[in-house]
């Protein structure tokens, strides 16, 4: 019995180390297709991070001085076979836009073990935004799926006035409910243990879920020029966020896309969905 109660204690003990480290572990969806599709001429880049994570992407080159940065979300590449990020690049090519798509840090054929919820990786790409447009040539326009959309806000925030517009498709809001709903549905771990699983990761992983939260970053990024982009059936962010970013940003302008799950739109709806763009002025 002793023995039983030993191993239930250090399972106890262990197992929010194990939950963590799942949750936040990257993903490598591989690479198989290529700006070649487009018969447009790409450039393979690389970027090393501040703290020694070597990143990769691709730069295409277009006929203006537009450029736009897109970022896929959590387990996505620039191929982005889920969202469908990669025939976005090609519609934003095709409209002039110098496109630059990336693997975030953990995903790809980019470096890195964990992602970071946005928290380093908006870093990592301010950084090379710097490498690959230093005297500020470029017009820019950031596009994100999800953590990508999280990611291009705080880019925004840490650089006010420096994009001329985000598109921030399914960004979380509160980011500690999100975390408190995947961990019970993926985990069976509690709510009630948020505040311990956040203190772990915290410690021994590096993560900053406070930072990662999007509520006070709402409250700044209003009245700057952001599209928000949701789906009406989105089971890991539920019509909450959207009630609480309009209470955050009363003039927050969102579009929403009915009976499709998260960062599903472009991919269905593509037509639909760039014609939006267009209104947007993009």
């Amino acid at each position: 019995m002793t023995l039983l109660i030993a191993f239930f204690l250090l399972f106890l003990v262990l197992y929010p180390f194990y939950v963590i480290h799942k949750q936040i572990r990257g993903s490598r969806e591989p690479i198989e297709r290529t700006p070649a599709e487009w018969g447009a001429e790409y450039e393979d880049i690389s970027f090393t991070t501040a703290d020694g994570v070597t990143l990769r992407g691709w730069w295409i080159e277009g006929s203006s001085e537009r450029a736009v940065l897109l970022l896929h979300g959590k387990a996505g590449s620039r191929n982005g076979f889920h969202t469908g990020i990669f025939d976005l690049g090609a519609w934003y090519h095709a409209r002039g836009y110098n496109v630059m798509m990336v693997d975030l840090r953990a995903h790809g054929e980019s470096g890195g073990r964990y992602v970071y919820f946005g928290v380093r990786e908006h870093a990592d790409m301010l950084g090379w935004l710097e490498k690959i447009d230093p005297v500020g040539k470029h017009r820019w326009i950031l596009h994100g799926f999800s953590m990508g959309a999280v990611t291009a806000m705080m880019m925004a925030e840490k650089r006010p006035g420096d994009f001329l517009k985000v598109v921030a498709h399914a960004p979380w809001i509160d980011f500690g409910r999100v975390v408190r709903q995947e961990l019970w549905k993926r985990a069976s771990v509690p709510p009630a243990a948020y505040p311990l699983i956040r203190r772990i990761a915290h410690l021994f992983f590096g993560q900053d879920f406070e930072k990662a939260d999007n509520k006070e970053r709402c409250k700044k990024l209003c009245g700057q020029e952001i599209l928000y982009i949701r789906e009406s059936e989105d089971e890991l962010l539920p019509v909450y966020h959207w009630h609480l970013l309009k209470r955050l940003c009363p003039s927050a302008k969102v579009v929403t896309f009915e009976g499709i799950g998260h960062v599903e739109a472009f991919k269905t709806f593509p037509h639909l969905y760039t014609e939006i763009l267009e209104k947007e002025g993009l």
